[in-house]
């Protein structure tokens, strides 16, 4: 999700947001992504994707740079468009990808723009299904990044984990461990944690293992 400044609006007009729509298909597309739910508010958009061989800030950066730069120009305006970088959680349990599909979509119905999610012509309730209401309260910017994970998988020990990484970066357990920011070690200890979230783990369970902070996996895991 991503916000405009001050909350001011970053859609005028459906030109606008129609020009929107098109460089998200074409920047997905492009970066091999899988876009499975989106909103348009009036001064933010809400949106679901699946990321392939780009990471998502890269995606959204090119998103809402392109955006900004177009939006600026067309009203002639300069500076910052949006407040400051995007939110984003991870999603890696089917239940809670079903309750974030459904409160993306009754954005403007919450909003009482419209009675029922298919009517607003700009999200994607009308070509993807809302899941109905699931028996639990689901805000998914309540309390900072949500993560529901599948307590019934067969969780693999994270040295397992951290032998898997090591055979394919050749980084040891001492590299993931390490505090260095070269690129190589940096990007092992990305998927050691990207793979140990998938297990089910915990942040704070990652953190503890590799001996550093939630919020360095947290930002692992934002790729």
């Amino acid at each position: 999700m991503a916000r405009g400044v001050e909350g001011r609006a970053i859609f005028i007009d459906d030109l606008d947001r129609a020009d929107f729509l098109a460089d998200l298909v074409r920047i997905a597309a492009q970066a091999s992504a899988e876009i499975l739910a989106y909103c348009l508010m009036g001064n933010h958009f809400h949106l679901a994707i699946k990321v392939g061989r780009v990471s998502l800030s890269t995606i959204m950066q090119r998103l809402m740079g392109r955006h900004a730069e177009r939006f600026n120009w067309r009203w002639e305006r300069k500076g910052h468009l949006f407040q400051g970088r995007y939110k984003a959680n991870l999603c890696v349990d089917d239940r809670y990808l079903r309750s974030l599909i459904r409160y993306i979509h009754m954005n403007p119905v919450r909003a009482g723009l419209v009675a029922a999610p298919e009517d607003w012509p700009w999200s994607s309730a009308r070509v993807v299904a809302t899941p109905p209401q699931e028996d639990v309260d689901f805000d998914p910017w309540a309390k900072g990044p949500v993560l529901l994970r599948n307590i019934e998988r067969n969780q693999r020990d994270m040295a397992e984990i951290a032998a898997t990484i090591a055979a394919t970066t050749g980084v040891s357990v001492g590299g993931l461990r390490c505090r260095s920011r070269e690129a190589r070690l940096v990007g092992a200890r990305r998927g050691f944690s990207l793979t140990a979230i998938e297990e089910g783990y915990s942040m704070t369970a990652i953190a503890a293992w590799l001996e550093t902070t939630v919020s360095s996996v947290s930002r692992y895991s934002r790729g």
